[in-house]
């Protein structure tokens, strides 16, 4: 996920000089609640250990800047960068109150669910439980931000991140008025789940979004849940556009190749588009920012056209950026509204003209500004219907930049997520200056195709204060893409393709800079062996890991569920979830699993086996016989006795085979320990 609230802050804050009706303030005593069973909850004081098994609440938290009072999260939480390191108490519906207690917490949310789950498992213990259903509507969502203000007694921040959301959506109003009836589109919210579409209800905030963002939305029957799609109905609404979450995309799309499904005009006409499930699964912080990219992925060729703007394509605001380079004139982070959306652009001005070798402009000589320039997702869509070179030409213009003695990369990354980083080594100086994404097109070189094209992008631009030879310049991109990649391998990033097999090397769309700038004698030799090669690699590691934690919520330590969604893996649906055999018998078996992937020694064995998946792929493990003694052996300590068997557990053949054997002897393990009851 990109950083979605400085983006849709940012976007929103336009919103404030054109509202034309905002939504109704909300009413809220301060510090007292009435949450949706009915509670009324008073704070006296701004809680300062909240466990939060809502994600949509978890993520507003994150939004209103309050990370420091949470002392628990759910595994299925978005990965923000405040988020980082906090502990995971279980998952949504199934938590685990030994880690809830342990935490000591002062407020715990949860969804209506289980709440008389988390009545009974709090014990003794009095911290208040709000009730927060994710199921609700959009003014219901803005409530909840009031909430959180309230509550954190921080109803400014609260303000901001609401007026975030009203100033995109009243920019959607003002560019859907201009759709005329016969352009507005048919779009499907679509969930896939055991070979059958459903779609939300009516009364579903995604109904509402849809008819938000301009588009008509099926009306199939009443209910915020999900409701089972007849190939009938199907055929019958005959979608132009559908759109799910990026976890279904594998289980939908296999459905959408049967010909009984593939027959509506939106499959035909390659109308199918998938978004992070943190944005298409709840209202909450960022409906703004997703209905905005939403509605330009159905309607990019009309959003593209500048006669159907809204607002002046002009400079908002600029702020510096301090590099403390002599052949340096300025350095800033320039933000702009471009196609009615933010762009933000870092700018470096040098002070003569320079030559540069870029990844995207090759070679150039008399270069005055240089730059990495980023776009939002609310224009993706309409850069994809060929509206990226107008947007280009714009963005030259709005800027004041002459394409002859200019050089820029761009990228999808947010601008707000910029790491700059520098290496020194006595009089010697180097500058690394990324932008980094890698959940979109993240990609092995060699392994995977070239036929991938999603959003998804590290850029790194280099400046050094003693000058490089062409030939200098040319070497370093080689350690730059050395320096890039072991900060890659070493925090285990995925390749987006194939993540259960595959570390990335890349994105696919990497771009570099380097200045043949600087000082004295010029620098043939940019390699690892040179002092100055040693300070270009650290600078651009440094630079790729602070990048991706701040862009993606990544970092080299991340808990094993985290690890296994970034492989396309659920620990549900390997181990059978509520469906698997026997279920009835040991309705705890998830919950029990869950644990033991809390704990650091089977959090360990699973990290180990994930390692050694990637050592068997590449070729490096001659034999594995040693590893299943060891999960024989986890197995035994879990069962409080000896097994001699690992058990077949996991369902289907989509882990690789040293995890499913470690999967399996946690299984096995949980499965003697209640004496073979299954």
């Amino acid at each position: 996920m990109t950083k979605l609230f400085r983006r849709a802050l940012a976007a929103g804050l336009l919103g404030l000089f054109f509202l034309t009706a905002p939504w109704p303030s909300v009413a809220i005593t301060p510090a007292t609640i009435t949450d949706d069973a009915g509670q009324i909850l008073k704070f006296d004081q701004v809680p300062a250990r909240v466990v939060s098994l809502a994600p949509s609440a978890t993520e507003i938290i994150a939004a209103l800047k309050a990370e420091k009072k949470l002392a628990g999260i759910t595994y299925q939480d978005s990965y923000f960068e405040g988020l980082i390191g906090l502990p995971v108490v279980g998952s949504v519906y199934t938590p685990n109150f030994d880690f809830i207690n342990a935490q000591n917490p002062d407020l715990l949310i949860v969804s209506p669910q289980i709440f008389e789950v988390a009545r009974a498992g709090r014990g003794k213990l009095a911290y208040p439980i709000l009730v927060w259903d994710e199921q609700t509507d959009l003014r219901a969502a803005d409530l909840k931000i009031a909430w959180l203000g309230e509550i954190f007694q921080d109803p400014a921040a609260s303000l901001i991140v609401r007026q975030a959301n009203q100033g995109l959506m009243e920019t959607l109003k003002l560019k859907t008025s201009q759709l005329s009836p016969a352009e507005k589109l048919r779009v499907m919210r679509v969930v896939g789940g055991h070979d059958a579409i459903y779609t939300p209800g009516q009364d579903s905030f995604q109904t509402e979004l849809i008819a938000a963002v301009g588009g008509i939305a099926p009306q199939f029957g009443p209910g915020p849940g999900n409701l089972p799609v007849s190939v009938e109905k199907w055929r019958a609404f005959n979608p132009q556009m559908i759109y799910g979450c990026s976890q279904d995309k594998q289980e939908v799309d296999k459905i959408l190749a049967d010909p009984a499904w593939s027959g509506v005009e939106a499959v035909k006409n390659k109308r199918v588009s998938y978004f992070p499930c943190a944005l298409t699964d709840r209202a909450a912080a960022h409906t703004g920012y997703f209905a905005a990219w939403l509605a330009s992925t159905i309607y990019g060729q009309q959003y593209g056209q500048v006669a159907n703007l809204v607002h002046p394509q002009e400079i908002l605001k600029e702020k510096p950026v301090d590099l403390n380079l002599p052949f340096v004139a300025r350095a800033r982070v320039v933000e702009s509204r471009l196609l009615d959306f933010v762009h933000n652009t870092l700018l470096i001005d040098f002070k003569t003209p320079q030559s540069v070798i870029s990844t995207a402009d090759g070679p150039r000589e008399g270069i005055l500004t240089i730059g990495n320039s980023s776009s939002p997702p609310m224009v993706w869509g309409i850069h994809h219907q060929g509206g990226w070179e107008q947007a280009r030409v714009d963005r030259f213009r709005v800027h004041g930049l002459d394409e002859a003695t200019t050089s820029l990369i761009f990228t999808g990354a947010n601008m707000d997520n910029l790491a700059v980083k520098t290496a020194a080594y006595e009089d010697l100086t180097v500058t690394a200056l990324v932008t980094a994404g890698v959940e979109g097109n993240a990609i092995r070189t060699s392994k995977d195709s070239g036929a991938y094209y999603k959003p998804g992008t590290i850029n790194i631009i280099v400046l050094s204060s003693r000058k490089l030879s062409p030939k200098g310049a040319a070497r370093a991109l080689i350690t730059i893409t050395e320096a890039k990649t072991a900060a890659l391998w070493d925090m285990d990033i995925r390749s987006a393709q194939t993540p259960k097999i595959n570390p990335a090397t890349g994105t696919g769309t990497d771009d570099i800079i380097v200045a043949v700038a600087g000082e004295g004698e010029a620098v043939d030799y940019t390699g690892g062996h040179a002092k100055i090669g040693e300070l270009i690699a650290r600078a651009v590691y440094q630079g790729v890991q602070e990048a991706l934690r701040k862009q993606n919520g990544k970092a080299p330590r991340r808990h094993i569920f985290e690890r296994l969604a970034e492989r396309g893996l659920n620990p549900h649906g390997l181990l059978g979830g509520p469906d698997r055999p026997g279920h009835d018998k040991y309705p705890n078996f998830q919950a029990d699993l869950e644990a033991l992937l809390l704990t650091p020694r089977y959090q360990g064995f699973i990290e180990a086996a994930l390692s050694l998946d990637d050592a068997r792929v590449m070729g490096q493990m001659v034999d594995a016989e040693a590893f299943e003694l060891w999960a024989r052996s986890m197995a035994g300590i879990i069962a409080g006795g000896q097994v001699d068997k690992i058990e077949n557990i996991v369902t289907g053949d989509e882990a690789p085979p040293l995890l499913k054997t470690a999967l399996n002897a946690l299984g096995t393990g949980l499965k003697r320990r209640v004496v073979n009851k299954i």
